[in-house]
């Protein structure tokens, strides 16, 4: 695998657009961040307006578990929520400090670490080029423990890799993959439980940049195994990382088809009505059935949050680049809504 260099260039310049090969690392400190009046920003706003996120979800029939490190700079925090689709039991965590004390990111999407620490509570996500794999740890002070290994090697996942403008003068860079297959252990509830055993598919998002002081969005992905034994992974969104360029695509057997626009039609006052997905192109046509969700809200006067993750099942048809239709029946996914003031 080749990475292209940095992001930001001797002008202090990101460079836009959908990638073919990685970023070897987000140098955001090199980026001529400006005002809208085209006022050069000092060191404390600039250090302050960076934001950055990594999640790593796991979908089955046996579990369904999302895990996130955030850093906002004012605030750094972690979650970890686990779902069992067979009893509906919903277990979840969430810790918070203040001016992001004891979170650490890497600027290297394709080789770096990420971690988080809050008393004894510790969150560890690491990646590696070669192989290419992320790897979740997690120890909890309640005894929960993950060891978990999101493996794009076989098969080979195809990441995408996007950078977009945000707002008047920032940036956003995001590096997601959907259908890797998980290893590992889960220790919750009482009893181990071996993720090698079970069909278990994952998904992940890192991201990064200079976002918009306000932001909304819809996200969807779903993951997992087509009854002729194809692995399909799915990563849609609303509302970020459409200025020029969309996000917008879906993975067979490690392939990158990609996508246009897509809308999200639900109702905002029952977020567990379905849920319908629909692009432009009439290549995606979904419903989405929530089971579950995990929320987190804050609101703090400068700082907002209204995050909304709904975990549930996917129907519907995806069509190929090729023309080929794909049906799905009930592949476990996520759904979101999410509203930031940062």
């Amino acid at each position: 695998m080749r990475t292209t260099g940095r992001l930001v260039n001797r002008d202090g310049d990101a460079r836009f657009g959908v990638f073919d090969d990685p970023v070897a690392e987000v140098n955001y400190r090199d980026y001529d961040l400006r005002s809208p009046m085209d006022r050069r920003r000092g060191s404390l706003v600039r250090h302050f307006a960076f934001h950055q996120f990594q999640f790593l979800g796991a979908l089955s029939e046996t579990i369904v578990f999302g895990c996130a490190i955030i850093d906002i700079r004012t605030v750094g925090q972690a979650f970890l929520y686990f779902y069992e689709p067979l009893t509906k039991k919903i277990s979840e965590w969430s810790f918070r400090t203040p001016l992001a004390l004891g979170t650490h990111f890497d600027q290297r999407p394709e080789d770096g670490s990420a971690t988080f620490r809050s008393g004894d509570n510790r969150f560890a996500m690491t990646a590696t080029a070669e192989p290419r794999q992320r790897q979740l740890w997690v120890r909890l002070a309640s005894g929960v423990e993950v060891d978990a290994v999101f493996d794009e090697q076989e098969p080979l996942i195809q990441p995408m890799w996007i950078s977009t403008r945000a707002g008047a003068s920032g940036f956003v860079y995001a590096r997601k993959t959907a259908g890797a297959r998980v290893t590992g252990t889960v220790k919750w509830n009482g009893r181990t439980i071996d993720l090698g055993e079970h069909d278990v598919f994952g998904h992940n998002d890192w991201s990064a940049g200079y976002m918009r002081r306000e932001t909304f969005w819809n996200w969807g992905c779903l993951a997992g195994r087509l009854p002729d034994g194809r692995t399909i992974g799915l990563n849609i969104s609303c509302g970020v990382n459409e200025t020029g360029f969309t996000e917008n695509c879906f993975w067979l057997d490690g392939r990158l088809h990609r996508l246009g626009t897509v809308a999200f039609e639900y109702d905002r006052r029952d977020l567990f009505r379905t849920w319908h997905m629909r692009d432009v192109d009439g290549r995606v046509e979904l419903e989405f059935t929530p089971e579950g969700s995990h929320t987190e809200k804050l609101n703090a006067l400068v700082l907002a949050s209204n995050f909304h993750q709904l975990f549930g099942r996917y129907r519907g048809r995806l069509v190929a680049e090729s023309g080929q239709a794909v049906e799905l029946q009930g592949l476990p996914g996520y759904a979101e809504q999410h509203y930031a003031k940062w």
